[in-house]
């Protein structure tokens, strides 16, 4: 998965990599308390820095935030539109695209955890609007997707396609207790075995 490398202008090489010590420690912060609950002095902590001493490499929280999960969440858009691109059949669509959330899922897990976790904050921290953007593109491509399936024949009529998109981003946004370390499944698997469950529950028979 992309890893953020925005950095401000005139940044020397060791404070570029003491920011993504900083932003490895944050990501780690916010997976386990949550983006509101975590304090700059939490971070700070765990990247064995003074909270105040955070502020020379950052702005804010929200910006530690933002730096985080922007590339995250283009990554996805601009793999999903490549899947879009290459295949017509909403079935193949809808596995290959769940395939690819599994797949960031397990490379970086705790992004995964932070967007399942608080994207009902977002909207109302400041300085977030990218993230809030970025979220809704994602929503999209998946909405989009099911609505063909239903406008083709080939998924089921009487469902919802916005609880359905709502379902499939928290299962594969979840899918990292599954996989190793925490599970024992490789990714692939797992992206296989929800692809069957969700196409089971949609496709028409």
């Amino acid at each position: 998965m992309a890893k953020p490398t925005t950095t401000r202008a005139g940044t020397r090489p060791a404070d570029s990599a003491r920011r993504r010590e900083i932003l490895d420690a944050a990501t780690e912060v916010f997976a386990e308390k949550g983006v509101v609950a975590a304090t700059v002095r939490d971070i700070g902590a765990r990247a064995g820095i003074l909270s105040g001493s955070l502020y020379h490499h950052f702005a804010s929280k929200e910006e530690m935030v933002a730096e985080i999960l922007v590339p995250v969440l283009r990554s996805q858009v601009e793999a999903f539109d490549a899947i879009a691109a290459e295949t017509s059949a909403p079935e193949q669509i809808l596995r290959r695209l769940i395939g690819a959330a599994v797949a960031q899922t397990a490379a970086d897990p705790h992004a995964a955890r932070i967007i399942r976790n608080d994207t009902r904050h977002f909207g109302e921290m400041q300085g977030l609007d990218e993230v809030v953007r970025q979220q809704r593109a994602v929503t999209s491509r998946w909405t989009s997707a099911v609505k063909q399936g239903i406008a083709r024949g080939r998924f089921r009529s009487d469902v919802d396609p916005s609880i359905v998109t709502k379902s499939i981003g928290d299962v594969v946004l979840g899918a990292y207790r599954f996989m190793r370390p925490m599970g024992r499944m490789p990714a692939n698997q797992v992206a296989e075995q929800l692809a069957r469950l969700i196409l089971d529950g949609l496709e028409v028979r």
